[in-house]
């Protein structure tokens, strides 16, 4: 099945850039600007949207909230991972992009990498994954590996909860309210997925508040690599229990001898990065950055 192609790139240029710039007034204007130059998202529908990244993504901005509706208003998503993609993503790396959602991070990443390198995408939500499947094979990349499994600290089937009062990207495998219908998901620890030898140097985790399970699944794939992480904490989860920050910054502590970075301003836009240094400068919600002192 096709789909209609759009292309809004001087507007998401100029909106993007606007967001940027870290002026009060100047960072408001963004946020109105796509009512006033873009089409109304609720009339969009599916279509494929050509990203100011130069990569293409199947969206649909009138379902989800997030992702997807950022995209089609701004041509891009969380610029500052992207950023922090570029930044330590080499030709013939390894990317390991733990809740892939519709693959914006792992084609973004596939090109960095190279057709020596890698990218492994998972993504537990199945009736996300034939969209990201789709958003590969529109980008013709080849050197990614879908992987539709829920990680955690064991392995075996598992209910994961779509959240869409939030957005696609919402699925958790922490019930967000009593009495939810879950989907049945397989389970595995990363640590029996990928011998030990298996290189990565780039590890993105956004799981909705299952991070902990996430890390400990892969604990000695990753005391054996000492990748770099990006991962995503927060104390502001609405309805979902989950880590708090330095839970997270401790865990990461037992992986070896790592520095830990918050961007400046928020994953949303570029921006330089600053260290934490105690538990007190961890973002509430946002993505901290974990580099290990041989980087």
């Amino acid at each position: 099945m096709s789909f209609p192609e759009r292309s809004f790139s001087f507007r998401h240029k100029l909106i993007s850039t606007l967001r940027d710039l870290d002026i009060k007034g100047i960072r408001r204007l963004s946020v109105s600007l796509p009512k006033l130059l873009l089409p109304d998202p609720e009339a969009m529908g599916k279509h494929v949207l050509k990203t100011i990244h130069g990569v293409k993504m199947l969206i649909d901005p009138s379902v989800d909230q997030g992702v997807e509706l950022s995209l089609f208003e701004t041509g891009t998503y969380e610029k500052g991972t992207i950023q922090l993609l570029g930044k330590y993503l080499e030709a013939g790396y390894s990317f390991l992009d733990i809740g892939a959602n519709i693959g914006l991070m792992s084609v973004i990443a596939s090109g960095y990498v190279g057709e020596k390198g890698m990218v492994y995408a998972v993504e537990a939500n199945l009736n996300t994954v034939p969209i990201l499947q789709k958003n590969i094979d529109l980008n013709a990349c080849r050197n990614i590996e879908v992987i539709p499994v829920a990680l955690s600290d064991m392995s075996g089937i598992a209910l994961l909860f779509e959240n869409w009062e939030v957005n696609r990207g919402g699925a958790s495998l922490i019930s967000q309210s009593a009495g939810e219908e879950g989907i049945e998901v397989r389970m595995e620890r990363l640590d029996d997925l990928f011998d030990e030898s298996t290189l990565v140097h780039l590890v993105k985790i956004d799981v909705e508040g299952f991070e902990p399970q996430v890390i400990r699944g892969g604990m000695n794939w990753f005391r054996k690599q000492q990748p770099v992480f990006i991962i995503e904490v927060s104390e502001k989860r609405e309805k979902e229990a989950g880590p708090s920050p330095a839970e997270v910054m401790e865990l990461v502590q037992t992986i070896g001898t790592y520095r830990f970075y918050k961007q400046k301003g928020t994953k949303e836009r570029r921006g330089k990065l600053i260290e934490i240094k105690t538990a007190e400068n961890l973002p509430n919600h946002d993505n901290i950055i974990c580099v290990p002192r041989s980087v």
